[in-house]
Order: structure tokens, then C-alpha cells, then sequence
């Protein structure tokens, strides 16, 4: 599937072969108020993941949220943001999400909770990635700096494995190097 978010808060979903339309989505706000799909990401299972920002909101409180969608595009929930989103990825069962604020969050795929707390870069943040055997996140700042966070130890990470014990450990990521 290919999907697309447009500056009107629609999501269109369609085929990778023929390009045929599927579905549009509209993640859930008051009438009144106009969103824009910033990002989106799809996990390897088809979960569709849509940050939302409503346009006009001078605050940060509720301007931003995170909306979760099953393959088939049924809407299965919502968390508010209280910081700007930069760029956000999903690896394994959780979405990896940089700020302008300078956080790197790591949330639950399913809940769309935080799996840790945020952690803080000290510069804005411009893109996130995560390396193919998931031992490293890689992090772009506004500086030009790569920050290499590293995920566990070696020996516990084996090849295309990401288990919950590593990414929802709070001790781990709050010993992570931040390459200072």
C-alpha cells in the first residue's frame, strides 16, 4: 500500500501495483478546527501511524496528536503531543519520534504510550531513523550533528529480533550515549 497525507487532514491509501484508490481516512477533530498530516508512517503489519496538527494554534497543548489505524483502516486511537513533531518512524512494535523541541520519544505502537521517558537532545530535531538490525537509533540535528543512540548490549541484540525488553526499558534508554 501507498499512503499519502494532504494539508486538508485527509489520508489517502492506495494500491502499491495498480495505484488504485482503497480508502480516505480523516483522523478524528473538532469540525471547526482546520489539521494538517504533517507525517505518517506504516508499520511492517500495515498499522498506519498519522500525526495531526491543527492550524492556527499558537499553543502547543493538543495541537498536535498522534492517530492509529489497522490495515483495514479502522480507526483504533488517539494521543495528544505536547511537542511539535519533526519526524517519527515505526520499528518493530514502536514509533521512534523526533520534536522541534529537541525530544527523542519512543512510544508503543498499540497504545501510542510512552514506552520511556523522552529524551533530551539539546537542539531541535530533524530526522530519526532506525538501523535495519535495530541496535541503533540514528538521530539528525539541527546543528548537522548525527547522534548514534546505541539500544542495549551486543550480545542481547540478534539479528532482526526487537523485543520488548530492550525498547521498553527505561534503565536501558536512560543509559543510552548521546555522543557528547
Amino acid at each position: 500500500m501507498a499512503v499519502s497525507g494532504a494539508r486538508d487532514g485527509t489520508v489517502i491509501v492506495h494500491t502499491i501495483q495498480k495505484g488504485q484508490h482503497m480508502r480516505t481516512l480523516r483522523p478524528p477533530c473538532e469540525s471547526s478546527l482546520q489539521i494538517t498530516v504533517p507525517h505518517l508512517a506504516v508499520s511492517w503489519e500495515g498499522h498506519l501511524v498519522v500525526h495531526t496538527s491543527i492550524e492556527g494554534k499558537t499553543t502547543l497543548k493538543d495541537k498536535n496528536a498522534l492517530h492509529l489505524y489497522s490495515v483495514n483502516g479502522k480507526y483504533l486511537g488517539s494521543e495528544s503531543l505536547k511537542e511539535e513533531v519533526s519526524d517519527l518512524c515505526v520499528t518493530g512494535e514502536y514509533i521512534v519520534i523526533g520534536s522541534l523541541q529537541g525530544f527523542l520519544s519512543i512510544r508503543d505502537l498499540y497504545s501510542l504510550s510512552l514506552s520511556s521517558s523522552p529524551l533530551a537532545m539539546r537542539l531541535p530535531i530533524h530526522c530519526v531513523s532506525v538501523t535495519k538490525e535495530f541496535s541503533h537509533i540514528l538521530v539528525g540535528l539541527d546543528d548537522g550533528k548525527l547522534i548514534i543512540i546505541g539500544v542495549g548490549k551486543p550480545a542481547e541484540m540478534r539479528a532482526g529480533q526487537l523485543s520488548r525488553k530492550l525498547w521498553g526499558s527505561s534503565k536501558r534508554i536512560s543509559q543510552i550515549s548521546s555522543g557528547e
